[in-house]
C-alpha cells in the first residue's frame, strides 16, 4: 500500500491491493512489490485503525466454505507507485500473471512434475490468484476509511458496494480449497519483468509471445464449473502455439524443439521432459507415414486433438501413446508440463536463468559460483 502523502506526488490517492484468497507461508518480493501474509491479530487489535480497516473490509467476503475471511496476502510497493494511468495498470497486469504463473508451479514438486495421483494433492486454481484493488483515504488523524469509488468498491452486488453492511461477496465460483502455498520469488519476478515488457509500447515479438503464453496458461486453471477438459486442452494448445510463434504444427514443432533444446548442458536440464534422443515414432496421416521425434510427435497428436475438438466437437482420447518417449501419457497433464517448461526456459533465455531451476539447482549452481567452478546455465538469446 502507498502512504498517499505529498512526497510521494506519483499517486492521486492511497491504493490497496489484495490477493484475499492467497495464503503465504513467507514474505515474497517481486520487483517493486512485497506480498505479506497478513496476520489475523493484527486484522482484530482494537488500536491498529488500518488492521480495523483491513479486517472489516474482508469480513464482507467469504472463504470456499462460506465462512468470512479472516486473513488474506497485502500487496504493498517497496518504491513509489507509478502515476495513474496506463503504467500503473501495466504494472497491476504484470503482477497478478506473476501470481497466477507462480501459483500454478506451486503444485509441482522436484523437477517440474506435479504429483497427480498422490492421494493428499490438493491443487491451488487460478482462483486463489483473485487480485483486488481499492482505495482508501488518509484523514488527518491517521486513520483510515473504507471510501466509495476505486476498483474494488465498483463492485455492486444486489445494489450495494462491498463497503455497505448488508452486502456479502461469495468466493469465486471455482474456488474449493485455499492451501498454505510456498511461491518462487525468482520465478515471479522473472514474469513480472518480462510481462511489463510485452505491456509497453515498444515491446518485441518474443515478450508478447512469452504474455500470450502465460495468459492461456492461466486460464487453463480457472475451474468453474462450465470449465471442461476440452476448454483446457484447447486453450494449453494456444499457449504453446503463441511460444511457437507459428499456427502451422510443422514449423511449430522446428521453433518448439529449437526452445526445449537449449536447456541441454544446463543445469537442471535433467529436470524438463525434453529429453536428446535418436528415438523416433511413426505418425500415420491420410495413408503416409512420417517419423517424427518424441517432442514432434507428441505435439502433432495435440493438434490433432485440439482440431478434433474444435472441428468435430468429439470427447478427445486423453492418453497419448508413445513407449519409450516421455511424452507418453495423458494429454493434460503433460501439456500443461511442457507449457510450464517451455515458458521458464523462454524466461531464462530473457535474462532470468534462475527462474527455470529447481530450488535444488539453484543451490548447486550457487556452490560451484562460491568454488570458482564454471556451470552451464539456459543461455539467453538475442531478441
Amino acid at each position: 500500500m502507498t502512504s498517499g502523502t505529498s512526497n510521494q506526488h506519483v499517486t492521486d490517492r492511497p491504493a490497496i491491493y489484495l490477493f484475499p484468497y492467497l495464503r503465504l507461508r513467507e514474505q515474497v518480493t517481486v520487483g517493486p512489490w512485497s506480498l505479506q501474509p497478513l496476520d489475523p491479530k493484527k486484522l482484530a487489535a482494537p488500536h491498529d485503525a488500518f488492521g480495523r480497516t483491513l479486517g472489516a473490509t474482508l469480513a464482507r467476503f467469504r472463504d470456499e466454505a462460506g465462512e468470512p475471511l479472516r486473513t488474506a496476502t497485502l500487496v504493498q510497493r517497496t518504491e513509489p507507485e507509478a502515476s495513474p494511468g496506463e503504467v500503473r495498470g501495466q504494472e497491476r497486469s504484470a503482477l497478478q500473471a506473476a501470481v497466477l504463473f507462480g501459483v500454478a508451479d506451486a503444485n509441482a514438486g522436484l523437477g517440474n512434475e506435479i504429483d497427480w495421483d498422490a492421494p493428499a494433492l490438493n491443487p491451488a486454481t487460478a482462483e486463489i490468484a483473485t487480485f483486488l484493488v481499492g482505495e482508501l483515504e488518509a484523514l488527518e488523524n491517521g486513520t483510515f476509511v473504507r471510501t466509495r469509488g476505486g476498483t474494488l468498491n465498483r463492485r455492486i452486488v444486489g445494489g450495494g458496494t462491498v463497503h455497505d453492511d448488508f452486502v456479502i461477496v461469495p468466493a469465486p465460483e471455482g474456488l474449493v480449497s485455499i492451501p498454505d502455498l510456498e511461491l518462487d520469488h525468482r520465478l515471479l519476478d522473472a514474469v513480472y519483468r518480462v510481462s511489463l515488457e510485452a505491456l509497453s509500447d515498444d515491446s518485441l515479438k518474443i515478450h508478447r509471445q512469452v504474455w500470450a503464453a502465460l495468459h492461456w496458461h492461466s486460464r487453463a486453471w480457472e475451474n468453474s464449473p462450465p470449465h471442461t477438459m476440452t476448454d483446457i486442452l484447447v486453450q494449453l494448445k494456444t499457449a504453446i502455439e503463441a511460444l511457437s510463434g507459428n499456427s502451422g504444427t510443422a514449423q511449430g514443432i522446428k521453433v518448439l524443439e529449437e526452445i526445449y533444446s537449449s536447456v541441454k548442458g544446463s543445469i537442471g536440464a535433467d529436470e524438463f521432459l525434453w529429453r536428446d534422443s535418436s528415438l523416433s515414432f511413426p505418425r500415420k496421416f491420410k495413408g503416409r507415414t512420417d517419423m517424427y521425434s518424441a517432442f514432434g510427435h507428441w505435439y502433432w497428436y495435440l493438434a490433432d486433438t485440439r482440431n478434433t475438438i474444435v472441428h468435430d466437437t468429439e470427447l478427445p482420447v486423453m492418453e497419448h501413446v508413445a513407449e519409450g518417449s516421455p511424452f507418453h501419457g495423458n494429454l493434460f497433464r503433460v501439456a500443461e508440463r511442457v507449457t510450464r517448461e517451455l515458458i521458464k526456459i523462454r524466461l531464462a533465455q530473457l535474462g532470468h536463468p534462475e527462474a527455470a531451476m529447481s530450488s535444488m539447482s539453484r543451490r548447486h549452481l550457487s556452490g560451484a559460483q562460491r568454488l570458482g567452478q564454471e556451470i552451464e546455465v539456459i543461455a539467453p538469446i538475442q531478441p
